[in-house]
């Protein structure tokens, strides 16, 4: 709760009527052994495009700019992270559900559902404050760069620009990011081969208390980076 209370006073101080987050109190099972945590995010619109037009989510009509997809707690070394541990099934307050769903649509097709299973229950987080904790880190990023991407969709940008967008909403939140990109099968023809941004991860360490999430990390210094991006790419409408 420490954490989540003092992102929401740096909010407070700058923004008037953001929704308070819920505010968790209690820990559940044994954490697994992992180094950091990796905040996932998800381009909404690209997400749809790739595929997966059919899916509840992506039939419901409004999307939005930035979806959430996880937090995943991370070893230094690249795909060793742990997964799929012992915990307790799901079971969020409706306060939680209802809060969480505002920014992850995939909860229609049980997003929620599968990530507290695969990497949720490796924190040794209760599922309340597992999830908390990823809408108020998530909201972080949709302020900095929900409408920008919205103003961009359809067109081309790069992960510098993007970089100098968080920057300028937060200091420092640049080197924070990491952005990646594919082609997508539902592109339009002319920019079928072009890669589209569909993923932003963000890394914080893992000092909060419990083990919860921290302080932000410079990607590079754990190893993470752009992928797929190129000089340039194209933000889905």
């Amino acid at each position: 709760m420490v954490v989540a209370v003092a992102l929401l006073a740096t909010w407070n101080s700058r923004r008037q009527g953001v929704e308070r987050p819920v505010e968790p109190v209690a820990t559940t099972s044994k954490p697994a052994s992992f180094d950091f945590y990796l905040l996932a995010l998800t381009s909404h619109p690209a997400f749809c495009a790739d595929g997966h037009s059919r899916k509840a989510e992506c039939r419901a009509g409004a999307s939005v700019p930035i979806s959430i997809h996880g937090l995943w707690p991370e070893r230094f070394e690249p795909g060793r992270y742990p997964r799929d541990c012992n915990g307790p099934p799901l079971d969020l307050r409706p306060d939680s559900e209802a809060q969480l769903a505002r920014l992850m649509p995939g909860m229609a097709d049980g997003l929620h559902e599968h990530e507290w299973r695969k990497h949720g229950t490796c924190t040794g987080l209760d599922d309340d404050v597992y999830f908390s904790h990823l809408y108020v880190l998530s909201l972080r990023v949709v302020e900095a760069l929900g409408d920008r991407l919205t103003t961009l969709a359809g067109r081309s940008t790069s992960a510098a620009q993007l970089r100098e967008f968080a920057d300028d909403h937060e200091a420092g939140m640049g080197a924070t990011l990491t952005f990646h990109c594919r082609t997508l099968r539902e592109a339009p023809r002319e920019h079928r081969q072009e890669p589209y941004l569909v993923e932003i991860r963000q890394c914080f360490d893992n000092t909060g208390p419990d083990g919860r999430p921290g302080l932000r990390m410079d990607c590079a210094t754990v190893k993470r980076r752009d992928q797929g991006c190129g000089k340039t790419f194209r933000i889905a409408s």
